[in-house]
């Protein structure tokens, strides 16, 4: 199993990483070529609650956190600190668990903003402290992180 600092430090490459190709999907790709402002000559009003940007969101995050998981075992954050996503046989994580360890880290962000996310982070934290040393996304989704053999 991996230790809490190196998980810590992955999630934060990752948390950096996804908020930075969030920006650059909603701002460039659904506001300023889908909005209609190609130049960037209006002041953006970015709107989470229009289906559109919420379905770019909802996108880019499976993009970047289960696509990776379920092909590399691993996110850019995981690799980056050679750590891998497993089941707890020790197995590739099938994708229907890869979905649910992303709705439990990243459902309430989604749908409650910065405070949803701020008490994810927290509720998360809580929960790795147990002997098992999964946190509560790891399992629901019956996972664990390693350090790669």
């Amino acid at each position: 199993m991996a230790g809490v600092l190196l998980r810590l430090a992955a999630r934060v490459v990752d948390l950096v990483t996804l908020l930075w190709c969030l920006g650059f999907v909603v701002i460039e790709i659904d506001q300023r070529l889908l909005g209609g402002d190609p130049l960037g000559t209006r002041q953006l009003a970015i709107d989470i609650s229009s289906p559109r940007t919420l379905l770019f969101v909802v996108l880019t995050i499976a993009a970047y956190e289960i696509v990776p998981t379920v092909m590399f075992r691993a996110t850019l954050g995981k690799a980056v600190f050679g750590l891998q996503v497993v089941g707890v046989e020790g197995d590739r994580l099938a994708t229907v668990r890869a979905v649910a360890r992303t709705f439990v880290l990243y459902g309430a962000p989604v749908a409650f903003g910065a405070y949803g996310g701020a008490f994810v982070l927290a509720l998360t934290i809580s929960f790795i402290v147990p002997a098992s040393g999964r946190g509560l996304h790891d399992r629901l989704a019956s996972s664990m992180v390693i350090v790669r053999a």
